[in-house]
Protein backbone atom coordinates (compact mmCIF):
# COMPACT_ATOMS: atom_id res chain seq x y z
CA UNK A 1 0.00 0.00 0.00
CA UNK A 2 1.48 3.36 -0.97
CA UNK A 3 1.67 6.32 1.37
CA UNK A 4 -1.02 8.06 -0.67
CA UNK A 5 -3.42 5.15 -0.09
CA UNK A 6 -2.58 4.88 3.59
CA UNK A 7 -4.88 5.99 6.35
CA UNK A 8 -6.66 9.24 5.54
CA UNK A 9 -6.02 11.55 8.50
CA UNK A 10 -9.26 13.43 9.10
CA UNK A 11 -10.20 13.49 5.46
CA UNK A 12 -10.54 10.95 2.71
CA UNK A 13 -8.06 12.52 0.37
CA UNK A 14 -6.74 9.45 -1.40
CA UNK A 15 -4.44 9.93 -4.35
CA UNK A 16 -5.05 6.50 -5.81
CA UNK A 17 -2.95 5.92 -8.91
CA UNK A 18 -5.88 4.33 -10.74
CA UNK A 19 -8.05 7.42 -10.33
CA UNK A 20 -10.48 5.57 -8.09
CA UNK A 21 -12.14 8.71 -6.83
CA UNK A 22 -12.32 10.58 -10.11
CA UNK A 23 -15.76 12.11 -10.26
CA UNK A 24 -16.32 11.59 -6.54
CA UNK A 25 -15.97 13.96 -3.62
CA UNK A 26 -12.45 13.68 -2.22
CA UNK A 27 -12.95 15.98 0.76
CA UNK A 28 -15.18 13.77 2.89
CA UNK A 29 -14.26 14.04 6.55
CA UNK A 30 -15.42 11.34 8.93
CA UNK A 31 -19.05 12.01 9.86
CA UNK A 32 -18.68 10.84 13.46
CA UNK A 33 -16.52 12.04 16.30
CA UNK A 34 -14.06 9.14 16.52
CA UNK A 35 -11.50 9.79 13.78
CA UNK A 36 -8.96 7.39 15.29
CA UNK A 37 -11.43 4.48 15.17
CA UNK A 38 -12.42 5.47 11.63
CA UNK A 39 -8.79 5.42 10.50
CA UNK A 40 -8.18 2.06 12.20
CA UNK A 41 -11.28 0.52 10.59
CA UNK A 42 -10.28 1.96 7.22
CA UNK A 43 -6.82 0.39 7.57
CA UNK A 44 -8.26 -3.01 8.59
CA UNK A 45 -10.67 -2.91 5.64
CA UNK A 46 -7.82 -2.18 3.22
CA UNK A 47 -5.75 -5.00 4.73
CA UNK A 48 -8.73 -7.34 4.29
CA UNK A 49 -8.80 -6.52 0.58
CA UNK A 50 -11.57 -3.92 0.27
CA UNK A 51 -11.04 -1.18 -2.28
CA UNK A 52 -10.23 2.31 -1.04
CA UNK A 53 -13.80 3.46 -1.76
CA UNK A 54 -15.38 0.58 0.15
CA UNK A 55 -12.91 0.96 3.00
CA UNK A 56 -13.88 4.63 3.19
CA UNK A 57 -17.51 3.60 3.82
CA UNK A 58 -16.40 1.30 6.63
CA UNK A 59 -14.31 4.12 8.11
CA UNK A 60 -17.36 6.39 8.06
CA UNK A 61 -19.43 3.76 9.87
CA UNK A 62 -16.61 3.28 12.40
CA UNK A 63 -16.45 6.99 13.18
CA UNK A 64 -19.52 6.34 15.37
CA UNK A 65 -19.62 3.91 18.30
CA UNK A 66 -23.00 2.73 17.00
CA UNK A 67 -23.76 3.42 13.33
CA UNK A 68 -27.33 4.42 12.49
CA UNK A 69 -26.70 6.30 9.21
CA UNK A 70 -28.82 5.46 6.18
CA UNK A 71 -27.02 4.15 3.10
CA UNK A 72 -28.08 7.26 1.21
CA UNK A 73 -26.51 9.48 3.89
CA UNK A 74 -23.28 7.48 3.69
CA UNK A 75 -23.34 7.77 -0.10
CA UNK A 76 -23.87 11.53 0.02
CA UNK A 77 -21.14 11.91 2.62
CA UNK A 78 -18.55 9.89 0.70
CA UNK A 79 -19.56 10.93 -2.81
CA UNK A 80 -20.15 7.30 -3.79
CA UNK A 81 -23.30 5.65 -5.11
CA UNK A 82 -25.79 3.92 -2.83
CA UNK A 83 -24.99 0.63 -4.59
CA UNK A 84 -21.28 1.03 -3.82
CA UNK A 85 -22.13 1.74 -0.18
CA UNK A 86 -24.29 -1.40 -0.04
CA UNK A 87 -21.55 -3.48 -1.67
CA UNK A 88 -19.05 -2.15 0.86
CA UNK A 89 -21.34 -3.07 3.75
CA UNK A 90 -22.00 -6.54 2.32
CA UNK A 91 -18.32 -7.24 1.68
CA UNK A 92 -17.27 -5.97 5.11
CA UNK A 93 -19.97 -8.11 6.72
CA UNK A 94 -18.67 -11.17 4.85
CA UNK A 95 -15.13 -10.43 6.04
CA UNK A 96 -16.33 -10.04 9.63
CA UNK A 97 -15.38 -6.36 9.81
CA UNK A 98 -18.86 -5.10 10.72
CA UNK A 99 -22.12 -6.37 12.12
CA UNK A 100 -25.56 -5.36 10.83
CA UNK A 101 -29.03 -5.63 12.35
CA UNK A 102 -32.29 -4.61 10.68
CA UNK A 103 -35.30 -3.24 12.50
CA UNK A 104 -38.29 -5.43 13.14
CA UNK A 105 -41.72 -4.08 12.21
CA UNK A 106 -42.78 -1.32 14.63
CA UNK A 107 -39.49 -1.58 16.54
CA UNK A 108 -38.45 1.68 18.19
CA UNK A 109 -34.79 2.63 17.69
CA UNK A 110 -32.76 3.61 20.76
CA UNK A 111 -33.20 7.25 21.67
CA UNK A 112 -36.60 7.70 19.98
CA UNK A 113 -40.12 7.41 21.33
CA UNK A 114 -41.75 5.99 18.19
CA UNK A 115 -40.78 3.74 15.28
CA UNK A 116 -39.39 5.22 12.08
CA UNK A 117 -41.79 4.80 9.14
CA UNK A 118 -38.97 3.77 6.82
CA UNK A 119 -37.33 1.32 9.20
CA UNK A 120 -33.70 1.48 10.23
CA UNK A 121 -30.48 -0.46 10.21
CA UNK A 122 -27.91 -0.67 12.98
CA UNK A 123 -24.27 -1.14 11.97
CA UNK A 124 -21.29 -1.54 14.24
CA UNK A 125 -17.61 -2.19 13.64
CA UNK A 126 -16.26 -5.41 15.11
CA UNK A 127 -13.35 -4.65 17.42
CA UNK A 128 -14.30 -0.99 17.96
CA UNK A 129 -12.24 0.47 20.80
CA UNK A 130 -9.95 -2.54 21.08
CA UNK A 131 -6.22 -2.76 20.50
CA UNK A 132 -5.18 -3.90 17.03
CA UNK A 133 -4.49 -7.53 17.97
CA UNK A 134 -7.72 -7.86 19.95
CA UNK A 135 -9.69 -6.26 17.11
CA UNK A 136 -8.22 -8.69 14.58
CA UNK A 137 -9.09 -11.62 16.86
CA UNK A 138 -12.67 -10.35 17.22
CA UNK A 139 -12.93 -9.97 13.44
CA UNK A 140 -11.63 -13.49 12.87
CA UNK A 141 -14.14 -14.88 15.39
CA UNK A 142 -17.00 -12.96 13.77
CA UNK A 143 -16.00 -14.21 10.31
CA UNK A 144 -15.75 -17.80 11.57
CA UNK A 145 -19.19 -17.58 13.18
CA UNK A 146 -20.63 -16.31 9.89
CA UNK A 147 -19.02 -19.16 7.94
CA UNK A 148 -20.31 -21.76 10.42
CA UNK A 149 -23.82 -20.28 10.27
CA UNK A 150 -23.80 -20.29 6.45
CA UNK A 151 -22.56 -23.90 6.40
CA UNK A 152 -25.28 -24.98 8.81
CA UNK A 153 -27.94 -23.27 6.68
CA UNK A 154 -26.60 -24.88 3.52
CA UNK A 155 -26.60 -28.39 4.99
CA UNK A 156 -30.21 -28.09 6.19
CA UNK A 157 -31.42 -27.22 2.68
CA UNK A 158 -29.98 -30.35 1.07
CA UNK A 159 -32.38 -33.11 0.09
CA UNK A 160 -31.82 -36.69 -0.93
CA UNK A 161 -33.78 -38.93 -3.29
CA UNK A 162 -36.14 -40.14 -0.54
CA UNK A 163 -37.26 -36.67 0.52
CA UNK A 164 -38.40 -35.58 -2.94
CA UNK A 165 -37.73 -32.32 -4.74
CA UNK A 166 -36.81 -29.14 -2.90
CA UNK A 167 -39.73 -26.95 -1.92
CA UNK A 168 -40.38 -24.16 -4.38
CA UNK A 169 -38.55 -25.92 -7.21
CA UNK A 170 -40.53 -26.00 -10.44
CA UNK A 171 -40.92 -29.18 -12.40
CA UNK A 172 -39.54 -28.77 -15.87
CA UNK A 173 -41.91 -29.64 -18.66
CA UNK A 174 -40.49 -31.30 -21.76
CA UNK A 175 -39.96 -28.82 -24.55
CA UNK A 176 -41.41 -29.87 -27.89
CA UNK A 177 -39.02 -29.73 -30.80
CA UNK A 178 -40.92 -28.55 -33.90
CA UNK A 179 -39.83 -29.49 -37.39
CA UNK A 180 -40.04 -26.94 -40.21
CA UNK A 181 -43.01 -28.75 -41.78
CA UNK A 182 -44.86 -28.85 -38.43
CA UNK A 183 -44.24 -25.14 -37.86
CA UNK A 184 -45.55 -24.27 -41.34
CA UNK A 185 -48.65 -26.44 -40.81
CA UNK A 186 -49.33 -24.88 -37.37
CA UNK A 187 -48.94 -21.34 -38.73
CA UNK A 188 -51.30 -22.14 -41.61
CA UNK A 189 -53.86 -23.59 -39.18
CA UNK A 190 -53.68 -20.50 -36.96
CA UNK A 191 -54.05 -18.19 -39.97
CA UNK A 192 -57.18 -20.07 -41.15
CA UNK A 193 -58.67 -20.05 -37.65
CA UNK A 194 -58.11 -16.30 -37.39
CA UNK A 195 -59.96 -15.70 -40.65
CA UNK A 196 -59.41 -12.99 -43.21
CA UNK A 197 -58.33 -9.70 -41.69
CA UNK A 198 -59.07 -6.53 -43.45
Amino acid sequence: MSDAEAIPFGAAVLADSGGLFSGHSTNATWPGTSASEARAAYQRAREAGLSAARALVIGCIASFREGWMFRRSLAEHTGLSVRTVQRAITQAKEFGLIGVARAKKDEIPPGLDRPLPCGWSHRWVVGWGQAAAAAKTAIANCRLARIVKAAAKGSSKKTDETSGPMQGAREQRPVRQWSVAELDAELERLAQAKGPSG
